[in-house]
C-alpha cells in the first residue's frame, strides 16, 4: 500500500509539472502566433522601432520589451522550432536509451504508451526554448538568412536563447523537486533524496544536450536553405 502511494503521488505531482508546461507553452505559442498573423498595418507600426533599436546587440531593447513586442521576420519559424524541441529532442534521448539500454527517465517509467508522456515532457521542453529564442531575439532574420547574419550568427543567438532555456528548465526542475516533496531538499538527507537528485541532474542534462542538438541542427539547416539566394 505504501508503494502504491507514493507511485500515486509521484504521478500526480508528474501531471502537475506537466500541466504546467502544457500551460506555459500554448500561452508563449499564442503570443507568438499574436505577433505573426497581425494584419500588415499594425506589423508596419508595432515593428519598425523594434528594428531600429535592434541594429546593435550591445545597445539593444530591454528583456521586457523583447516579449511584449518581439519582432518575428518568418511566421513559421517558432511553430517549427516548437515542433522540434517538442517532439526531435525527446526522440533522440529515447532512441539513444533504446540504443544504450539506460534506465528510463522518471517521466516516462509510469508505463503504459510512450506518446503521451513524451509528447507532454516535449511540450515543457519547447516553452523553455520558445522563451529563450525569443529573448535572444532568434527569430529576426540575421538569425536565419545567412545574407545578413551568416553561421556564426545563427550558432552565437541559439547559444544565448539556449542558455535562457536552461535556467527556466532549471527553475522548473527545482519547481517539480518542491512539489514532490513539499519542501527544500539538498543532498546527504537520505539515501532516497540523494537517489532522486542524482536522476533530477542526469535528466537534467539528458535534456539540455538532446535539446541542443536538436535545436542547432534545426537552425543550421533552416539557414542553409538560403545559402543560394541571391545576395547570400
Amino acid at each position: 500500500r505504501t508503494t502504491t502511494k507514493s507511485e500515486e503521488g509521484k504521478t500526480t505531482t508528474m501531471m502537475r509539472s506537466s500541466s504546467l508546461g502544457l500551460m506555459l507553452l500554448l500561452g508563449l505559442q499564442s503570443t507568438v502566433l499574436t505577433e505573426c498573423f497581425v494584419t500588415p498595418t499594425r506589423l508596419a507600426k508595432h515593428r519598425v522601432p523594434v528594428m531600429m533599436n535592434n541594429n546593435n546587440d550591445d545597445n539593444d531593447n530591454n528583456v521586457f520589451d523583447r516579449f511584449s513586442s518581439p519582432r518575428i521576420d518568418d511566421a513559421g519559424l517558432p511553430i517549427a522550432d516548437a515542433m522540434v524541441a517538442q517532439v526531435a529532442g525527446p526522440s533522440l534521448h529515447l532512441i539513444w536509451i533504446r540504443l544504450a539500454s539506460a534506465p528510463l527517465p522518471s517521466w516516462l517509467a509510469t508505463g503504459g504508451s510512450v506518446l503521451p508522456p513524451t509528447l507532454i515532457h516535449g511540450a515543457a521542453l519547447a516553452s523553455c526554448w520558445l522563451a529563450g529564442a525569443v529573448a535572444a531575439k532568434a527569430y529576426e532574420r540575421e538569425c536565419f538568412d545567412l545574407s545578413m547574419g551568416g553561421y556564426g550568427t545563427v550558432v552565437w543567438r541559439v547559444a544565448k536563447g539556449g542558455a535562457f532555456a536552461v535556467g527556466l528548465l532549471l527553475l522548473g526542475t527545482q519547481l517539480d523537486l518542491f512539489l514532490e516533496y513539499g519542501r527544500y531538499v539538498q543532498p546527504g538527507e537520505s539515501e532516497e533524496i540523494d537517489f532522486r537528485l542524482l536522476t533530477a541532474i542526469v535528466e537534467f542534462i539528458n535534456d539540455v544536450f538532446f535539446e541542443a542538438v536538436a535545436i542547432l541542427s534545426w537552425r543550421l539547416y533552416r539557414a542553409s536553405l538560403t545559402a543560394d539566394q541571391p545576395g547570400s
